[in-house]
This record gives structure tokens, sequence and C-alpha cells, in this order.
């Protein structure tokens, strides 16, 4: 991916970003997020836990700043994902905050992101 393409993609709403990262997760059966000693996580001004992820590396990379400096990107398989974390998340009141641009990202229920991610699939 060329930088003018990068930049573009992450200049997208949050809403045409959520979309972008179900597609290319489907696509490549692999989402990504950032590590270092564990999962790098945040909140809303709730107070609700946050997961970010992201649909490439370049992406979590982009993001691994600040709190997350010394973080690395680390895949996660798609159908691992699906079936073993969404329902842990959903479970425990986490939410996913979906391609996080150093701005804004897609605040999703582990509901509604697990059905969107079938919704997708089955589109294949």
């Amino acid at each position: 991916m060329n930088l003018k393409e990068f930049n573009a993609i992450v200049g997208r709403p949050a809403d045409l970003r959520y979309e972008y990262f179900i597609k290319k997760t489907v696509d490549t059966e692999m989402l990504w997020g950032l590590y270092q000693d564990g999962w790098a996580m945040t909140s809303d001004a709730a107070g609700t836990v946050l997961l970010p992820l992201w649909p490439k590396s370049e992406f979590a990379l982009h993001c691994a700043v600040d709190e997350w400096a010394g973080y690395s990107g680390r895949p996660l398989d798609l159908q691992a994902f699906m079936e073993k974390i969404l329902p842990k998340l959903e479970q425990d009141g986490v939410k996913a905050a979906i391609f996080y641009n150093n701005s804004d990202s897609a605040i999703v229920e582990a509901g509604r992101l697990l059905a969107d991610l079938h919704a997708a699939i089955k589109r294949y």
C-alpha cells in the first residue's frame, strides 16, 4: 500500500473505516491489534473498556504512539477471534474500537461486530 492510499483510507470517516475493516478482515481472514505484554486497551468517556482493532498491520502501527509507543502489531485469526474472543468481550462488556486513526474510531458492541462479520462472510 502506498502512502497516498494509506492516507486516503485513514482519513475516511469512522463509519467508512468500519466498512473497510469488515471487508478487509473477511478478505484476509485476519485482523490486527497492538500488543506489548498484553493487548492495547483504552476506554471511552463513560469508562467502557475498548479493544482497538485494525484491518492491516500498517494501520495498527500508525497508532503505536503515546501510551502505545513500543507496542507492535499482532495478527489475530478471524475464525478464532469470532469463536473465542468476541463472545468473551461481549460477556465482559468490552466494546471494539474499530480502525482508530489517532483521532476517532467506530465503537461497536462485540455482538454487532460478530453479526457484521458473519454477514460479510455469507456474501462470499
